[in-house]
Order: structure tokens, then sequence, then C-alpha cells
């Protein structure tokens, strides 16, 4: 499933309880007790009939006019049926502020919270997604509403609640529903130096890129491109968590991987270095001195300690001489 059907699906997955209103009717006298006048309902079955284009301001104005009726959660199930059509139309602006309207009257009424937030989402009103989309999910908690909110406060910069909620939705969602969210939160426990939840998100993320499906407004070189900008970033996590955690040959592996796809200078003199010192570290001393070699000409921070460490191999196998390091450096790094 897509990221739009994922949406699509929120839109219809509201189970409303609708009892035939005979049936309420009947219930009541059976218990001999009158919960509402016939005027009353009178008053509710015409709002709730009443013409698709005057439906809505009919069930505002039942709601306003009978704040106490017994009636109230019938006609808001209609009037969420009402916002689903308009989100079924391609109006979901229209859906919000009808969703907005009835709040006012029903700040508690759980199905509206539910649909005025996604659709808030959907057309970019963020702040209200996320205002009226977290009393929805203290009410009734879902993976996909858990992904609405990390979205929304991703884009709202929040990345406390940004991670918080991304966890949750990607736990359950597939992979490639959730791979922009896990490639986000590789990225965040990473700047955290959390390594080993940063490559457990990065090995998820890699799953989901490879299983995602291109969005219609890229096109496929833009996408192509943008997969190989994350797929870089996991492998140089998943490698460093490696090193980390002194699992060499996991961080020659995953750095390699960095190096096939073409990284930028700083994550290639980065591979070079972390795959140079694990090869120290497996005592394979040439394989070492060639990728600090190849790290030490990068334009980057690692070059220099690609540098400095290189010139320590060197000398060790050449009786602490630097004499032909120059002629080395030509070898090991071709144009």
């Amino acid at each position: 499933m897509s990221v739009k059907s994922l949406l699509r699906s929120l839109f219809i997955s509201i189970l409303i309880l609708m009892i035939p209103h005979s049936l309420v009717l009947a219930q009541e006298e059976e218990e001999g007790e009158i919960l509402y006048t016939p005027g009353e309902y009178d008053a509710y079955s015409s709002a709730v009939n009443a013409a698709p284009e005057e439906r809505e301001d009919a069930i505002i104005q039942f709601v306003e006019e009978n704040p106490k009726s017994t009636l109230i959660q019938y006609a808001a199930a209609s009037y969420v049926q009402l916002m689903q059509a308009y989100e079924s139309q391609g109006e979901a602006e229209k859906a919000v502020d009808a969703g907005l309207r009835l709040l006012k009257l029903l700040p508690e009424e759980a199905n509206t919270l539910y649909l005025t937030a996604v659709a808030a989402f959907r057309v970019g009103r963020f702040e209200e997604a996320v205002q009226h989309g977290t009393k929805a999910y203290s009410v009734n908690p879902s993976a996909g509403l858990a992904f609405v909110l990390a979205t929304s406060f991703g884009r709202l910069k929040d990345e406390d609640k940004y991670t918080e909620y991304g966890e949750i939705a990607c736990e359950e969602l597939e992979a490639k529903q959730c791979y922009q969210i896990l490639a986000d939160l590789m990225r965040i426990f990473a700047g955290n130096k959390q390594w080993g939840k940063a490559a457990e998100y990065a090995q998820r993320a890699l799953k989901g890129l490879d299983a995602a499906e291109k969005p219609p407004q890229s096109s496929p070189g833009e996408w192509s491109e943008y997969l190989d900008k994350q797929r870089v970033v996991a492998y140089a996590i998943v490698g460093r968590n490696g090193w980390e955690s002194e699992n060499w040959q996991t961080t020659i592996e995953n750095y390699q991987k960095t190096l096939n796809l073409k990284a930028d200078p700083v994550i290639q003199a980065e591979a070079y270095y972390y795959v140079g010192m694990s090869q120290w570290k497996q005592k394979q001393i040439d394989s070492a001195m060639k990728a600090f070699a190849k790290g030490s000409v990068q334009k980057a921070p690692h070059a220099k300690h690609c540098r400095q460490y290189l010139e320590t191999l060197y000398r060790s196998t050449h009786n602490d001489s630097l004499a032909g390091l120059d002629e080395f450096l030509e070898r090991s790094t071709p144009q």
C-alpha cells in the first residue's frame, strides 16, 4: 500500500454506530423512557435528511438548538459521513472547515476529531492536524493516525514529537509506507550517537527504499538520485555501528557499499577512514594503507586523519621513512 492509499484508508476506516431510527424509538418505548420529544426527533430527521448542499448547516443548527439531546450522537455520525463525502469528492479543505464547525460545539467528538485531523494533513494545515489529531489519538490510537501526526510534527519542526509518533507509526506500517520517516529516524539517532538504534532504522529504511513506489511528481532520474542518497547514508550508519560494536567486517562491507554508490567527498573520506581502520584492526596493513591513501585526497574532515594513519603505517613498513610515499599515493589514487 502506498502512502496515498494509506491516507485514503484513514478516511474510510471509521466504523460509525448507526442504529436505525425506528429501532431507537422502539427500544425507548419498551423501556418506558422517552429520551427526546417528537419535535426534537422531527428536527433531527429533517436535518440529517436535508439536501446535501444544505445538510451541513442543518445539522449544525440542530446541534446548536438541542445541545443536550440524545440524538446528537446520531446527528454527529451523519455529519461525519458528510465530511467523508467531501473528501471523496476531492474537497478536503471543505472537510476540514466542516469539522472545525462541529468541533466548536462538540469538542470531544472522536470521529470528527479524527477526520478533521486527516483532512487538515492532506491539505497542509499541519497545526490543525496535530491539534485535533493528538486528541483523536488519545481516544483511539492507530498506526495510520500516528503517521499523520509524525509527518505533521515533522513539518512543524518538532523533532521530539516527530520521533515519538514516527517510531509508533513505523512499528506497525510496512517499511515501504514509512521509508521517509525511517530515513529521518536513522539520521536523528545517528545525530545523537545512538548508533545501535540508528543502524536498526537504517536497515529498515533500506528495505523500505527497495520497495517504495516512485512519487508521481518525481522523474525517474530524480527518484533514482533520491534513493541513492538515502542508501548512502543508511549504509554509512550501519557501517559506523559496526565500528562502534567492533564488528570490523560489517564496517568494511557497509562503507564499501557507500563507495559503490559514489557518495559525496565527506562520506567518501569517512568511509575510507573506517574501512582503513577496520582493516588495520584485522592486520590487513596493505589494504588499510590503500584505503587511507584514497581517503587522504578527499576534501573532507576525515582526510587529515587518513593522511596521519597512512604515514604511520607507511613508516612502520619502510624503516621509519616516508621516502616513496608520494609515488604510493599516485598508485593508490588513480584519477
